[in-house]
């Protein structure tokens, strides 16, 4: 054999151990890439700089997508001792979110003026006119068009055709029924005196009249039993409410809406009652799209001088005044002596034509303040 070169050799050397190596295990240069694309296990240290949760924690969020926004909406986020509940920050929410009825109540006192009681001129029965009008001209009162009106059944009507003889009621005061319009009084919803202490009194006499027979307003004036109207009188609702509570609810809304209406103030207490009453609501009550009222207020009032009432009517030639008849109710005095006084004045010589005298003991209006 002829021997090799020395650099023959070893290069044989070298190549034979390449051969005999396990081609298996990775070059550095081909594990360092496999270092890197490995996900750590959880506890131990990673190579995306996420901090690893504490022992007995929560975490909140479990992916963090790549990023380069701050920390605080990349990265995981852990809490050491969460809550046991999470809820949302507490904010104030309207009451009308959680109370049935409301906004509705609040916004109708809203819309009222309270004020204290400051008449200009002493309240004066006849200045509101001479009783029940009959302004269509069809013989018929406005008493006798209100009974008409609010009537359940066809009415009878009497041989003249100007009186309301038979009909059925419903008195909303005390729940009951009636049949015989004579166990009824047309109450003014919010009495005459106290639309005078509440502002009527600077109207003009015309826009007190139209206020006395206001029928296009189908709640300003309504039936109800002769016993409770004289037992409300003139109060108001601070003083007064009916006796059927399943009622004060409509009662409240129609007192505010009227004084509202007519642009009525109403006292502290006043509205405060309105306000316990309204909150025995349910639902707002059927809303009623009334005429607009035709206010005119009077001539300038000089407070320091005393006015003496003017008579409205001349009474016949003679002692004997004319029947004034079913024109008054106990809601339309001030007071007892000023319902004793007109009921002396006419019962002599037509018995107690307005029905003032429920018990028939000869004392009218006894509901009334300074009664028997």
């Amino acid at each position: 054999m002829t021997a090799l070169p020395l650099r023959v050799f070893v290069a044989a050397l070298f190549v034979l151990g390449a051969a005999c190596s396990d081609p298996a295990t990775p070059t550095r240069q081909e594990a360092a890439p496999q270092a890197t694309s490995t996900s750590a296990p959880f506890g131990t240290p990673s190579t995306n700089n996420v901090p690893e949760p504490p022992p007995n924690t929560t975490a909140l969020a479990t992916t963090i997508p790549p990023s380069t926004t701050t920390v605080a909406s990349t990265t995981t986020e852990y809490l050491a001792n969460p809550p046991a509940t999470t809820s949302a920050p507490s904010t104030s929410a309207p009451v009308s979110s959680t109370v049935p009825g409301e906004p509705w109540p609040v916004t109708l006192l809203s819309q009222l003026v309270v004020a204290s009681p400051n008449p200009g001129l002493d309240y004066v029965r006849s200045d509101w006119g001479s009783g029940w009008s009959d302004d269509d001209g069809d013989c018929l009162s406005t008493r006798h068009e209100v009974l008409m009106l609010e009537s359940a059944d066809s009415v009878f009507l009497s041989d003249s055709g100007c009186l309301i003889a038979g009909g059925s009621w419903f008195g909303a005061f005390t729940g009951g029924w009636f049949t015989d319009p004579g166990a009824l009084d047309i109450d003014h919803f919010v009495p005459v005196a106290n639309a005078h202490q509440s502002g009527g009194w600077a109207w003009d006499s015309a826009t007190k009249r139209r206020y006395y027979n206001d029928l296009t307003d189908p709640r300003h004036l309504i039936a109800v039993s002769s016993s409770a109207n004289r037992s409300k009188g003139a109060r108001g609702p601070d003083q007064w409410r009916p006796p059927d509570t399943s009622y004060w609810c409509t009662y409240a809304d129609t007192w505010a809406g009227i004084k509202i209406r007519w642009a009525l103030t109403v006292t502290a207490n006043e509205i405060l009652a309105l306000e316990e009453m309204l909150a025995t609501c349910s639902a707002e009550p059927v809303s009623i799209v009334e005429t607009p009222a035709v206010i005119d207020l009077g001539p300038p009032i000089d407070l320091g001088d005393p006015i003496e009432p003017t008579p409205t009517t001349v009474p016949p030639s003679g002692d004997q005044p004319a029947d004034p008849g079913n024109a008054m109710n106990c809601s339309d005095f001030a007071n007892y002596q000023e319902a004793l006084a007109w009921y002396e004045t006419y019962a002599p010589w037509y018995g107690d034509v307005a029905r003032l005298d429920g018990d028939g003991d000869g004392e009218p209006c006894e509901s009334l303040p300074g009664g028997p």
